[in-house]
């Protein structure tokens, strides 16, 4: 049986809901966080990423420098699958993993979704 941890490394303020709301009211009730609050919230200097607007940013490699005697983590890639009848594929996939890993194992989690298709499950 898998449990909450009782705390998260980053608090976005998310409420669960009953019965789950649709996508559309999802996507709707979310505003996104600063970038540079998430990447602070996950270790990375300010001086150590450069921001492209309020939600993208690059990261330095001087990053990779700084924390080298660090253990290494895990790279999980979803690739090549068929989606749904629903549209969940690959970016729902990703998306899953992290929130299973992070909220229900307890481990630090990053998701990268690089092109979403944009199918019926995120192009709203």
């Amino acid at each position: 049986r898998l449990s909450r941890p009782a705390m998260s490394t980053y608090n976005n303020g998310l409420i669960f809901k009953t019965p789950v709301p649709s996508d559309i009211e999802v996507s709707q009730s979310i505003n996104p966080a600063p970038i540079g609050s998430v990447a602070e919230a996950i270790g990375i200097l300010p001086s150590e990423y450069d921001l492209y607007g309020g939600s993208m940013c690059k990261i330095s490699l001087d990053t990779r420098d700084r924390l080298s005697g660090q253990q290494n983590g895990n790279y999980v890639v979803v690739t090549g699958i068929n989606p749904t009848p629903l549209g969940e594929g690959k970016s729902t996939t990703t998306i899953g993993l992290a929130q299973a890993l992070g909220a229900h194992l307890g481990k630090k989690t990053i998701a990268c979704i690089r092109q979403p298709s944009q199918g019926p499950t995120f192009g709203i």
